[in-house]
Formats: C-alpha cells, structure tokens, sequence
C-alpha cells in the first residue's frame, strides 16, 4: 500500500503534465490527420475514384483543418520565442476559420 502511494507521488513529480499535454494536441492533429487520409483513401478505392477527387469533399477538408487546429495549438504551445507562438497562433486561427467555413 506504501508503496503504490509512493510511486504515485513520484509519478506527479516527475511527469510534467503541462508538457505532456501540450504535445498531446499536435501528436491527436497528427493522428486525427493521418485517419482521415486512411479513410479517404479506402472511400476512393471503394467508390472507385481519384484520390485527389476524394481529398476535395468537405468531409475531408473538415478532418483537415481539425488536425491541423490542433497542429498548431500543441506547436504554439510548445515554441520558445514569441515570434514563434504568433506564427502557429496566426495559423491556427486560419485553419479555425477555415474549417467554420466548411462547415456551414
């Protein structure tokens, strides 16, 4: 009993959650980013059509710019120089924007 509480308070201390949380963001747009184009990728197969025709439907644009939101929050959030947060809080806004757009 000792000692799981033990190693459970190191665990707190050792982990930095910030860190960990921030690079979650970039490493699900990522992901969220890759599972659409797999999917994509099997509907064109599936229906018998271009890739390229495929990746052009909103359902996929809408993935995209999801993935990519969370791209650059997780980078903005894990960029030393404020130069470097303005660029990805710049293009985070667009992709925000962006997938507003689609969605209407």
């Amino acid at each position: 009993m000792f000692c799981s509480i033990l190693a459970y308070v190191i665990l707190l201390k050792v982990i930095n959650w910030t860190s960990f949380i921030i690079n979650s963001l970039w490493i699900a747009g990522l992901a969220i980013l890759l599972a659409g184009f797999s999917y994509h990728y099997w509907r064109a197969q599936l229906q018998k059509q271009s890739l390229k025709a495929q990746l052009n439907q909103s359902s996929f644009l809408k993935v995209f710019w999801l993935g990519f939101a969370f791209i650059t929050a997780g980078l903005a959030g894990s960029s030393q120089y404020a130069w470097e947060t303005a660029v990805w809080f710049i293009m985070g806004a667009v992709s925000l924007l962006n997938l507003v757009k689609i969605s209407k």
